[in-house]
């Protein structure tokens, strides 16, 4: 899987190009930098699926995926 992280620039801030991941706690983490330095509008699209997310989306669709995964190991 992997997953682009793109972002909107607040006021006074320059553009950050996107950037690639091969998987969602990676691009998480990215974002997660991003909206430290102020960034706005972050979105982060799974390539494969073609799903795109926030970081909450985001951090919800990796505890669904633990989630079933857990369930199948049962």
């Amino acid at each position: 899987m992997a997953f682009i992280v793109n972002s909107a620039p607040g006021a006074g801030l320059r553009f950050e190009a996107s950037q690639t991941f091969d998987g969602p706690k990676d691009a998480l983490e990215h974002a997660v930098g991003l909206s430290r330095r102020g960034m706005r509008a972050i979105r982060i699209k799974d390539i494969e699926s073609g799903v795109v997310f926030d970081e909450r989306g985001l951090r919800q669709h990796m505890n669904e995926l633990k989630s079933k995964a857990e369930h199948k190991a049962e």
